[in-house]
């Protein structure tokens, strides 16, 4: 296990707070992972998934990198500033910071998206040539179906009415909504030309797993796994090993195939 180093990633006028985890015995260009948190999460989530995560995979040779979007965890801005346009932006610019770091592969970075962070990353990776792997676990496969699934119908009227809604203690605004629905990742996935892991949970009462099935038909090169009984966040040790292992597996089985090739 490696200690986090907390960094701050400059976007436009504010910063985002982030952690990086760096592998004790690193090659000279190792690997990269970027976990990407979804709706009102952060980038310690829930039961420390992504913390766990980054720690097992820096285990493993990688440099993680995990971060909060605007307004959620302890970067700048206030939730009712965010949209799904400005995740798109946020998560760019996250990339190109990492993609300058001496000790990384900057041809060689994987995102790893959860929830609606998955729909971000679904809309991230196609416009870049350094992306080379997506995971997508639990993925929001519609942003504005999906999401108003969650937080119902009443709060997309009363974010019209009175122009923010209360979910939870984060203000969500109209235009949170309205950009969601200018967004289809499920059809410009199917633009990315590189290797797609997705898993889910076939107990998700958040998102339908069915949205595996989805992105599984989206593009030519996706694999999936379902994980039976596991819930939205994998909210079990056993599932949470599940999750991290099958990823492994599969990044591992990539990594030999471009040897053999080679």
């Amino acid at each position: 296990m490696t200690a986090a180093k907390l960094i701050q990633i400059p976007v436009e006028s504010y910063e985002l707070s982030a952690a990086i985890h760096f592998p004790i015995n690193a090659e000279d260009k190792a690997p990269v992972m970027i976990f990407v948190h979804g709706f009102v999460g952060n980038k310690i989530g829930e039961h420390r998934m992504f913390v766990k995560a980054a720690n097992f995979f820096s285990s493993l040779g990688y440099v993680c990198l995990r971060f909060d979007f605007s307004g959620c965890g302890e970067s700048d801005g206030l939730y009712k500033e965010l949209s799904f346009s400005k995740k798109v932006t946020e998560l760019k610019a996250v990339i190109s910071y990492i993609s300058h770091f001496d000790e990384i592969d900057n041809r060689n970075i994987t995102l790893v998206g959860h929830s609606l962070g998955g729909a971000v990353t679904a809309i991230v990776a196609p416009t870049l040539t350094n992306i080379n792997k997506i995971v997508l676990w639990a993925p929001v496969a519609r942003p504005y179906k999906d999401i108003v699934s969650i937080t119902s119908e009443e709060a997309v009227v009363l974010a019209k009415k009175e122009g923010k809604y209360d979910f939870n203690g984060f203000e969500i605004s109209h235009n949170f909504f309205e950009d969601l629905k200018l967004y289809s990742p499920l059809k410009t996935v199917s633009l990315y030309s590189g290797p797609l892991l997705i898993i889910h949970g076939d107990q998700d009462q958040d998102v339908p797993y069915t949205n595996a099935d989805e992105y599984f038909h989206a593009t030519n090169r996706a694999e999936r796994y379902i994980i039976k009984d596991a819930d939205h966040t994998f909210s079990s040790h056993h599932f949470e090993d599940t999750l991290f292992h099958q990823t492994n597996k599969w990044l591992k089985y990539l990594t030999l195939e471009q040897k053999t090739v080679n």
